[in-house]
């Protein structure tokens, strides 16, 4: 199955020399945008800056100026991201949902988020992390806790 390949610039902010984290990339097999709904199918791959997410599916809500709101991905959902300390965070999940203005990411059921080159880990059925680093809330469901592991360092 031939891939289509998209870039979706916001405001065509690439023509006036936009920096690179705020170029968003797609990558998928099929686009569907009706109104301000895109529907995206198919090895999706989303890139921005230093941040991965690739799903089965993911569905993009923008607001009137066609700017992305909220992406919500389904199937195989794994992500990467890079805090504003520049920590390194892999997660994946069922479901995720990223509110572009919170800068926030809700991954549910099965959810798994852990720092590279470290032991910390969550564990839940959901698990709410800041974008920037600053915080993580897990919860767990009736019959799998939530779970969280972590290192203690010294720093002298």
């Amino acid at each position: 199955m031939k891939k289509y390949y998209f870039t979706l610039l916001c405001c065509c902010q690439f023509i006036y020399g936009a920096k690179i984290a705020d170029v968003i990339d797609i990558v998928a097999n099929h686009f569907k945008s009706i109104g301000n709904t895109t529907t995206i199918t198919g090895n999706v791959k989303i890139t921005k800056g230093g941040d991965i997410l690739d799903a089965d599916k993911v569905v993009v809500f923008t607001d009137a100026n066609r700017k992305p709101i909220t992406y919500e991905a389904t199937g195989n959902v794994r992500f990467t991201i890079i805090t504003n300390d520049k920590r390194e965070l892999k997660g994946k999940g069922n479901r995720l949902v990223y509110d572009v203005k919170k800068n926030e990411y809700r991954l549910y059921e099965n959810a798994i988020v852990q720092e590279t080159g470290k032991s910390n880990i969550l564990k839940g059925d959901e698990i709410v992390l800041s974008g920037s680093g600053d915080y993580a809330n897990v919860v767990g469901n009736k019959t799998i806790p939530a779970r969280i592991t972590f290192s203690l360092e010294d720093k002298d």
